[in-house]
């Protein structure tokens, strides 16, 4: 029965050194493979923040560009709305006001012209997310082109529009 104990035991201890020799081939290759592919992902995502940089940059460079093409003509605002009107102010669009500017100018819409580019839904997103439920009966459908209009300086057609809006609707 010794002999037969011994034959057994030598037996375990052999397959548990193979499973052992196994298991740490095994580990070893897949650790490998796990860190050339985390090392090729980490390579790619440094190039797409390069990339999203430049894009940054250069759509800075652009918005800049837009919103200096386009000169301001205080005195020809004021003979229209009978009021000194400052540039990029944003309380000159209907429906907009001095609560409603801050939370805009806090989220970056700084400009008539950032202010034209945004979406109804999305300037909607920011007043319930910044604002608070409270800022739900506000309707800014027409503001991005009633800013639109401030930014190209067609005060006419702005009062016009105005006119026919009520609280900016």
């Amino acid at each position: 029965m010794n002999e037969r104990f011994a034959s057994d035991l030598v037996f375990i201890l052999v397959v548990l050194i193979v499973a052992a020799l196994l298991g740490f081939i095994i580990g070893y290759l897949y650790r490998r493979i796990n860190r050339d592919r985390f090392l090729s992902l980490e390579k790619d995502n440094e190039q797409l923040k390069m990339q999203n940089e430049q894009l940054k940059l250069q759509l800075d460079a652009c918005n800049k560009l837009k919103d200096k093409s386009l000169p301001f003509n205080a005195i020809a605002a004021k003979d229209v709305f009978m009021k000194k009107i400052t540039e990029n102010d944003l309380k000159i669009v209907e429906g907009i006001g001095e609560k409603i500017e801050g939370i805009l100018v806090n989220r970056g819409i700084t400009t008539w012209y950032q202010l034209s580019q945004t979406s109804a839904d999305a300037i909607r997103d920011i007043l319930l997310a910044d604002g608070g439920p409270s800022f739900k009966i506000h309707e800014p459908k027409t503001w991005p082109a009633q800013a639109l209009l401030a930014y190209e300086g067609k005060w006419k057609q702005l009062k016009e529009y105005q006119d026919q809006l009520i609280a900016g609707r």
